[in-house]
């Protein structure tokens, strides 16, 4: 075992250094998009259908077609979590299926609402992330430091050549997470809140995932100094996050996310459909493949009796690939005793109800993480409606 450790630390020592010899990448160059508006149909991932199969409680259904936006009013910059398998410390610019599928999971359905831009960047990835969980210094905070360092700046050159050669002026929202998130909060705090023309064109920023301080409260400071939460449908500006977790998660004992490090300090949370306050039901666009749904509506008890039968007759899978479960999920913005600040999932579980009782996206190894995989599409269809009152009331402003 120490020896394979020391083997895979060599191994990343070598990558991380070649991977950041490499050339800045080229963003006039459209095989460095995911998504931009010159692609093709073929080559742009977020014009993968998003048709959704909405399942009822008493196993009803219907189908809802995808919906593109023919000429949409401002444009929408994505940064991608993190995916990546490359067994490097920052990935390479050749996107594997898992970064393409997350960035079309996630980001695909905003282009009901508006133009689609996603770069290629080299991520520090999953490969990276997951050898620096095993401790024992496989990683120093150093490496892991450069490693953000070349992801962040080539979402920041990406960023400036959409700028300089894509927007013509048009208003722009933000949207990311976790690692993504990331970046493009620092994106927000470094280029963009101090830059009156930048801050007048954000329309606003979708950070989800991720730790986003502020005064414990309060709509501002912390990360942002200008640039506040979000509080209101007619608000733009502003700044949605949060961070998701099963109501009841004994892993809330120690979060990983949903918590701030300073004094006085706790992480953002606003639910995108109840920006007031207080519980609602969360509208769920969730994927039946990558990266963590799979037999999700079958319910865990078997592979027999009517569950198996009632799942076969729906052919949910053949009619789309994104189902909705509506009524079930619901959240609210609450506090615990540990100082997380976070959204608190509920999740109907209904013996009754031919729908699961568990999702896939909660069942990860990793401890403290709580529903992370999951955090954006549990309220897809929130924040797509949002994204859409956010722009009118840019507009109108």
């Amino acid at each position: 075992m120490a020896f394979y450790r020391l083997a895979i630390a060599a191994l990343l020592l070598t990558s991380f250094h070649s991977s950041n010899a490499a050339e800045t990448p080229d963003y006039s160059d459209s095989d460095n998009w995911l998504c931009h508006p010159e692609q093709s149909d073929r080559d742009n991932v977020c014009l993968r259908d998003q048709a959704v199969i909405s399942v009822a409680a008493n196993g009803s259904s219907s189908v809802t077609p995808g919906y593109i936006e023919q000429i949409p009013a401002v444009d929408c910059f994505y940064a991608y979590p993190t995916a990546s398998m490359d067994v490097t410390a920052n990935s390479n610019m050749t996107p594997d299926a898992q970064e393409k599928d997350t960035t079309t999971i996630q980001f695909g359905r905003y282009a009901e609402v508006c133009r689609t831009f996603a770069p290629v960047y080299r991520q520090r990835t999953l490969t990276y992330l997951g050898i620096g969980a095993l401790g024992d210094g496989l990683v120093s905070e150093e490496n892991m430091a450069k490693a953000n360092e070349t992801a962040y700046q080539d979402v920041r050159n990406a960023f400036e050549h959409y700028l300089n050669n894509d927007s013509n002026g048009r208003g722009f929202i933000l949207i990311g997470h976790s690692q993504g998130a990331r970046l493009l909060a620092r994106l927000v705090e470094e280029e963009i809140e101090n830059n009156e023309v930048l801050s007048q064109r954000l329309v606003s920023a979708h950070l989800i995932g991720t730790s986003i301080s502020v005064p414990v409260g309060e709509q501002v400071g912390g990360t942002f100094q200008r640039t506040p939460l979000c509080t209101s449908a007619n608000q733009s500006g502003c700044v949605v996050a949060y961070s998701a977790f099963r109501k009841g998660d004994p892993e809330l004992a120690n979060p990983r996310f949903g918590v701030a490090s300073e004094p006085g300090y706790e992480a953002a949370c606003t639910h995108p459909g109840a920006l007031a306050g207080g519980a609602e039901t969360l509208q769920a666009r969730l994927p039946f493949d990558q990266p963590y749904a799979f037999d999700v509506l079958l319910k865990l008890k078997g592979s027999s009796g009517p569950y198996k039968s009632w799942w076969k007759s729906l052919g949910a899978k053949r009619q789309a690939d994104y189902y909705a479960v509506p009524g079930q999920f619901s959240g609210e913005c609450v506090r615990n005793n540990n100082g997380a600040h976070y959204l608190e999932v509920t999740i109907d579980s209904d013996p009754g109800d031919p729908r699961a009782d568990d999702y896939r996206g909660e069942l990860i190894v990793a401890k403290g993480w709580g529903l992370h995989l999951m955090d954006v599409n549990l309220a897809q269809g929130d924040l797509i409606r949002l994204a859409g009152d956010q722009i009118n009331a840019w507009i109108q402003r």
